[in-house]
């Protein structure tokens, strides 16, 4: 398998995390978190953009190569 898309699918999981992380905060209000939960979404939606960057170039290589 090819380092760009395990390095993509490796993003995903951590942004569904952290994304996950983000939706279970309020549920531990007497946590001191130090993200918060739009820290959470932001590092999420980061990771996401991240990932589907690196799909993209990883598509656009392989359309080259034809």
């Amino acid at each position: 398998m090819n380092i760009k898309k395990m390095l993509a699918r490796g993003f995903a999981v951590a942004a569904f995390g952290c994304g996950f992380t983000g939706l279970a905060l309020p549920f531990f209000e007497g946590q001191n978190w130090k993200l918060g939960i739009v820290g959470w979404f932001t590092g999420g939606a980061l990771l996401a953009l991240l990932a589907i960057f690196i799909l993209l170039d990883e598509y656009a290589e392989s359309r080259r190569q034809r």
